[in-house]
């Protein structure tokens, strides 16, 4: 029933949708918020805290051989849609992604990474 509901808000995605086994819809609530909403210092500690979570949960699933992907705006679909969707509290949360995941076609020892657009030349700076 959720599959088809997301599937309503971007019907274009539907085969991808349909391809994918587990769904997991990530938000965040924060500590604190900024009377505009936004996050304040303390909500993003909150906000890389739980990155770090859905991370050390990709790098868990990958353990036991089961492939993921952390979606955002390729969905197509608003973020406050998806909210409404898992009954999340838009005022207490706000939307971090949706991880999909499930067993490969293939093991996932024998994928190879996309390369990067940037090596580590590309983003890191000395500071002297």
């Amino acid at each position: 029933m959720a599959r088809r509901a997301v599937i309503a808000l971007n019907p274009a995605k539907e085969q991808s949708f349909n391809q994918v086994p587990g769904w997991m819809i990530v938000t965040v609530a924060a500590s604190e918020y900024a009377e505009d909403g936004k996050y304040t210092t303390k909500g993003l500690e909150d906000h890389a805290a739980v990155a770090c979570a859905v991370q050390n949960f990709m790098l868990s699933l990958t353990a036991d051989g089961i492939g993921s992907k952390w979606m955002t705006g390729a969905l197509g679909v608003a973020p406050e849609k998806l909210m409404v969707l898992a009954g999340a509290n838009s005022t207490a949360e706000r939307f971090m992604g949706i991880v999909w995941f499930g067993y490969p076609l293939k093991e996932l020892v024998s994928m190879v990474a996309p390369p990067r657009k940037l090596g580590v030349d590309g983003v890191l700076k000395t500071l002297s």
